[in-house]
């Protein structure tokens, strides 16, 4: 495969589009009160503390079983079909672009400083024995894999679409 083509490629919006999806079913599976990757008093510490510390929208959604990063994760989904899937040229080109490039590069750049705070030890995944270390798998590589697969995808459809623009101007 050439490297215009690996560029240009709509695997990585697909890629993309199913990276945090893991991480959307795990939340929803707390919100709803299923230990698994946590034990049961992390879950209770996580209920507890979305009835008292969290916006007025998020507790009135988690006392739903909604938890508002899960619906977040389902709009970046969405966001990454869109750069794949014809119905995503419909809207205004930049719409796409600026919140995939700048998601990408942001979930990107948590994954590293996290990964390189682990390395350093100064956060550990004792600090929090509620919560089984296989959790990072879901949460913190479905951000790296996103990250960097909503930025490649951004690039593809950039590249894929940049000569239909230019004619639209």
């Amino acid at each position: 495969m050439t490297m215009k083509r690996l560029l240009s490629s709509k695997k990585w919006g697909y890629a993309a589009s199913v990276a945090l999806l893991p991480y959307a079913v795990l939340k929803t599976l707390w919100a709803h009160g299923v230990v698994l990757l946590a034990t049961g008093r992390g879950i209770e510490e996580l209920h507890a503390s979305m009835k008292s510390g969290a916006d007025p929208i998020s507790a009135f959604l988690y006392a739903r079983g909604i938890d508002i990063t899960a619906v977040l994760a389902l709009m970046a989904s969405v966001l990454a079909a869109a750069l794949v899937q014809e119905w995503g040229r419909r809207v205004p080109h930049w719409s796409l672009l600026v919140p995939a490039g700048m998601g990408g590069m942001l979930f990107f750049m948590i994954c590293l400083i996290t990964f390189c705070r682990l390395v350093a030890g100064t956060i550990r995944m004792s600090d929090t024995p509620e919560f089984d270390p296989w959790v990072l798998l879901p949460v913190y590589g479905g951000f790296f894999i996103w990250g960097i697969a909503i930025s490649m995808a951004a690039l593809s459809y950039w590249m894929r679409t940049r000569h239909s623009v230019r004619s639209q101007l």
